[in-house]
């Protein structure tokens, strides 16, 4: 069961879709309703006045709408809200405990003199080898 554009217009096929021999060319293309994203998933219907209508958006939709045609928009910000990645490397020749950090976007520092002298080190180069996890 989907919603289908057909030249412009919704139309609802419970299984494939078949256009009579009139309507050819046709331009059709698997319709579906972007919602902003909520706390509530999907949402829901809500009908009234012989009208269909997908909550919270409260967008109105065709009568035969199912959840199988709501997408939800991502959540905005959400990669800036992504916890960074971390590992801690003891130092060969002192006490000292270096950290090599991955920011939201996948970007990898470190701490230590040699990245911060020449932007690379062999902590990022474990790390980024995958030899540590």
């Amino acid at each position: 069961m989907a919603l289908w554009k057909v030249n412009g217009e919704i139309v609802f096929a419970p299984g494939a879709l078949t256009l009579p021999g009139s309507v050819t060319p046709a331009v059709v293309t698997r319709y579906v309703y972007n919602v902003p994203y909520t706390n509530v998933g999907k949402g829901g219907f809500y009908e009234q006045d012989g009208k269909k209508f997908h909550t919270p958006s409260w967008t109105e939709v065709h009568p035969l709408t199912t959840l199988d045609d709501i997408v939800v928009e991502k959540k905005p910000f959400e990669e800036l809200f992504v916890e960074p990645k971390t590992w801690s490397f003891k130092s060969a020749s002192s006490d000292k405990e270096y950290t090599v950090r991955q920011n939201a976007s996948g970007k990898l520092s470190c701490d230590c003199w040699g990245y911060i002298a020449h932007r690379k080190c062999k902590h990022l180069k474990e790390v980024s080898d995958g030899r540590i996890n």
